[in-house]
């Protein structure tokens, strides 16, 4: 849910480092929130992720997906789509503090490939 948060944080730079596993199943990593792109080059740069962040400053795709939680926060989430952008795999935390490891994503995206 933010920039320079303890989970996201970790999330992120864990997904970073888990990028040649995602890459050999022709997996491209996005990363969505709420700040603006000044905040996510800075996070990004501060971090060498080596993936795109993306600005949903009005929430309209937090909406879209239903990740918005109580008060407009967002819930921590992930989605896999496949290759004609249908969601094979979601996951909407209703608590941000936790995330979905690199090898439970790496192990849906290979059930989805099969």
């Amino acid at each position: 849910p933010g920039d320079d948060t303890p989970v996201c944080t970790k999330q992120l730079n864990s997904y970073n480092d888990g990028l040649e596993s995602f890459s050999a199943l022709n997996a491209q990593i996005l990363g969505i929130s709420a700040q603006g792109v000044d905040s996510h080059e800075a996070f990004a740069t501060r971090h060498g992720l080596a993936f795109p962040l993306l600005a949903d400053t009005d929430k309209a795709v937090a909406g879209a997906y239903g990740t918005l939680g109580p008060l407009g926060f967002l819930r921590r989430s992930v989605f896999i789509c496949d290759a004609t952008m249908t969601i094979r795999y979601a996951h909407r935390a209703m608590a941000g503090l936790t995330y979905r490891p690199v090898s439970e994503l790496v192990e849906a995206l290979q059930e989805i490939s099969e």
